[in-house]
């Protein structure tokens, strides 16, 4: 899953990236200058209990046409597509009716060689990542995996995603010269017009804003079974997907048989915003297992020093850079941050596929920004243009939870202990302080403040749960699974030991580990996947150099006909 946090860290510095869509989702009004985390906090409100209504606004889902159909390749049968009708926030009286989407993955009765096995009636219903993220994504990603060889997999795209009465849907384009700043800060507080642009967008459509938060969300999953018909069902959540996990928990205990979580977000953030911390665990581990290899010892010496000291020259002096004028950059101005530099090596860790190129990137990049090299960061900066700007990530709701749920205040309250710890990754990834004090406080002046912090508190259930993580996940890492599984009863840690963010459904052994959990989920677990499932990352040495990519994308944004030569 493209991670839902990150888009809090790097900002729309980054075009794309391996789980998430980029965007910062940052309130309507910046803080006038706020001399405090504690000054900015915003004031919690109760959330009240849902009013006395329906879970559904109609009885029977309605039946359609995947709106990804010839996008996603699939033969009829093998996916399913249906809407339901649900009130927008089951907590006011007479709230507007929304409709949601969702997807049947129909299992397949195949093992992964092709043999004929049984199927189970017990399906899965599998909660997506971001927030945000549509569920096109997921249905390309999870179409092949093993699960689908006994169980059917249903994917709900959340509300306000992709057709799933989605709003906000120039979130990162409106405007974009406004968007243009020569400082790092500024650019962070871009958000602030895509935020404002955002709510006065959804308060003239009717939308409000207020019933787009998790206990929502999970409220959608409960419809969504009672719609189908399932007395209990299987649950398996990822990232954001595991948060709404716990929620739903709290609210649908009795609709679950069994859960897996993976890469946890806690269900009160609990350190979930020391990302710093966290991406620094990582590197210390890479500069580890580098050290013990000894081609990639040699091939890249003082690496970790001259990281940081790249990624603190870019936030000293960004790169102010000439390109084409366009749609992307209407004055033919573009600037490239440090967070770019600190991000894109962020993001490769989370998919282990990517691991043994990441010191070779490193170096790259270092030695880029060493020789102020404008050729790759330009490279960086009109790759942005290229391709279609479509897409089914839900902006307006990602921002609407980030306020909410009490992520921006979060990141304000961790914002000291992580820069005392960590100064130069906390510049990079949070901006000064005062604009991280800004993001949270702009959450109440945007009368989206943080829900009741009651009924965030950590989830306590007797549920058989399996709680996953991968040893080298940048952002939800293992710390976070041992916070959340002490209060649960009934669950089991398990740490696949070179994996990244997400792998019961990157790990090609996942759907086996899954489907023998959910067969029995007082069994002993089954750790032949998590003990062999992948293995440890020989890293990419030495580095060889070629300006030829970057060269080749810049020529394709100036002058198509120059690639011919090139090539």
């Amino acid at each position: 899953m493209r991670c839902w946090i990150l888009l809090l860290a790097f900002a729309l510095a980054v075009p794309a990236f391996a789980q998430e869509p980029p965007a910062l989702p940052v309130p309507v009004e910046p803080a006038p200058a706020p001399a405090t985390v504690d000054d900015a906090a915003t004031t919690a409100t109760a959330a009240p209990a849902p009013v006395p209504m329906e879970w559904l606004r109609k009885t029977e889902p309605d039946t359609v046409v995947c709106p990804f159909r010839g996008v996603i390749d699939y033969d009829d049968g093998e996916i399913e597509c249906g809407l339901i009708q649900v009130p927008e926030n089951r907590e006011v009286a007479g709230s507007r009716t929304i409709e949601l989407h969702y997807v049947r993955l129909v299992a397949t009765g195949k093992d992964k060689d092709g043999k004929d096995i049984a199927k189970h009636d017990d399906p899965v219903i599998y909660l997506t990542g971001g927030p945000g993220v549509g569920a096109d994504y997921y249905v390309g990603k999870l179409k092949d995996h093993h699960l689908l060889g006994q169980r059917d997999l249903y994917i709900l795209e959340q509300r306000g995603i992709g057709n799933s009465s989605a709003f906000c849907p120039f979130f990162s384009t409106r405007n974009r010269a406004a968007q243009v700043h020569d400082n790092f800060d500024a650019h962070l507080r871009t958000q602030y017009e895509q935020a404002r642009a955002c709510v006065a967008s959804a308060t003239g459509q009717g939308i409000d804003m207020r019933g787009y938060n998790t206990f929502e969300n999970a409220r959608d999953v409960r419809a969504l079974r009672m719609a189908l018909g399932f007395e209990r069902w299987n649950v398996w959540g990822i990232s954001y997907g595991s948060v709404l996990a716990q929620a739903l928990a709290k609210i649908d205990a009795d609709g679950i048989k069994a859960m897996v979580i993976d890469g946890i977000v806690p269900l009160d953030i609990g350190d979930l915003m020391r990302v710093p911390s966290w991406y620094m665990r990582d590197l210390d581990k890479l500069t580890a297992l580098c050290d013990a290899q000894p081609g990639c010892r040699d091939a890249y010496p003082d690496q970790p020093a001259r990281y940081l000291a790249a990624i603190q020259s870019v936030l000293d002096q960004p790169f102010a850079l000439t390109v084409k004028a366009g749609e992307m950059y209407p004055d033919g101005k573009a600037y490239v941050f440090a967070d770019v530099v600190a991000g894109l090596p962020f993001m490769t860790l989370y998919e282990q596929s990517g691991h043994p190129a990441i010191p070779a990137m490193i170096e790259g990049l270092t030695r880029a920004v060493e020789r102020r090299d404008e050729t790759l960061f330009k490279a960086i900066a009109v790759s942005a243009g290229i391709g279609p700007t479509g897409e089914t990530y839900g902006a307006g709701m990602a921002l609407a939870i980030h306020c909410q749920d009490g992520y921006a205040s979060g990141m304000a309250r961790s914002f000291d202990q992580e820069s005392a710890a960590h100064p130069v990754l906390t510049s990079v990834m949070y901006g000064s302080r005062a604009v991280a004090v800004e993001m949270a406080a702009a959450c109440a002046a945007a009368g989206l403040p943080d829900r009741d912090p009651a009924q965030y508190a950590p989830l306590r259930s007797d549920l058989p749960i399996v709680v996953a993580n991968g040893a080298w996940d940048p952002v939800t890492p293992t710390p976070l699974a041992d916070y959340v599984v002490a209060s649960l009863g009934n669950a089991r840690l398990v740490e696949f030991p070179h994996a990244g963010h997400g792998p019961t459904r990157s790990l090609k052994c996942g759907g086996e580990f899954l489907n023998k959990f959910f067969d029995d989920p007082t069994a002993p677990l089954d750790m032949k996947c998590v003990e062999e499932g992948e293995e440890k990352a020989h890293y990419i040495a030495p580095y060889y150099e070629s300006a030829a990519v970057p060269r080749a994308i810049v020529m394709l944004d100036e002058d198509k006909k120059s690639l011919l030569p090139h090539g």
